[in-house]
């Protein structure tokens, strides 16, 4: 059977024109089909839920060279019964085997249309073996930056595992990202290390002693992006679970010395649960 031919401009124009379908009993099957074959990116939680990841990674294969050996093939077999969470980081570790970071294929990977593909790009620096952290942050400066929102969550999530396992080492390392003019970088640093976070393993050191994360709280603490504000709130109220009277006493010198209305926003966010608790 003949490979479909790729949208010219003005169709791939119209494709992205599109308005986001509420249900996935809704997508259309005209964005099924592009969203399979890698052609567009999904546009809310409902059409990257409706992504044959299977497919696309099969379409991705093609198009980059690679030969899929038996084992590769029964591994994407075992792979489709599972979740879309679970299914991107198992082809991620899957396609380590042909991938490497800063290779032709991950370049291309990092670039691609789909925003499936560029999280597996972003999951697979997570995944690499004999990377330190500075060079897993340095390979995911491009994804933490994606236009895709989605993508900008899979590329911390990659190494929340690795935060996990030595906190303090990856503070010092995301230290200078919080002076970064970009706030999608400056609010990586604040998310990748909460102590509780979104879908996504606990780190129980920063629960116990926050204070290991000041290096990259103090300097965003009146931060003018709402983006990063909310993450910095959200973070410290993470802490507040575990270390309420540590959380209050941080804010409390924060509007002490910094009295700004993005301050006030960020501490009245992150007191939200506290507050809760004094009333």
């Amino acid at each position: 059977m003949p490979k479909p031919s790729p949208p010219t401009a003005e169709q791939l124009a119209a494709l992205n024109a599109r308005k986001a379908s509420r249900r996935r009993t809704e997508v259309p099957d005209e964005i099924r089909h592009a969203l399979h074959a890698g052609w567009i990116e999904s546009k809310n939680l409902v059409e990257w839920l409706s992504v044959d990841r299977m497919r696309l990674v099969h379409v991705l294969a093609d198009s980059l060279g690679w030969k899929l050996d038996l084992d590769a093939e029964r591994a994407f077999e075992e792979l489709s019964a599972q979740s879309a969470l679970k299914q991107s980081w198992g082809v991620a570790r899957q396609l380590d085997r042909w991938v490497k970071p800063g290779d032709d294929s991950y370049v291309a990977m990092t670039a691609h249309p789909s925003d499936v593909v560029r999280e597996w790009s972003a999951l697979l620096i997570g995944c690499s073996q004999g990377l330190t952290f500075a060079r897993r942050l340095a390979w995911l400066k491009t994804q933490a930056d994606d236009r895709n929102a989605g993508v900008r969550e899979w590329a911390w999530m990659a190494l929340r595992s690795h935060v996990a396992a030595d906190p303090e080492r990856a503070v010092h390392a995301l230290v200078p990202w919080t002076g970064s003019r970009n706030d999608r970088l400056r609010r990586f640093a604040s998310e990748v290390t909460r102590p509780c976070g979104v879908w996504c393993s606990h780190i129980d050191l920063l629960k116990q002693q926050p204070s290991i994360g000041l290096p990259v709280l103090e300097p965003l603490h009146s931060d003018d992006s709402l983006y990063v504000r909310n993450s910095v709130a959200n973070w410290l109220n993470d802490a507040s679970k575990s270390q309420p009277d540590w959380v209050w006493t941080i804010t409390e010198q924060w509007l002490d010395r910094s009295p700004t209305r993005e301050t006030q926003s960020i501490v009245k966010r992150a007191r939200r649960t506290l507050v809760k608790r004094v009333l």
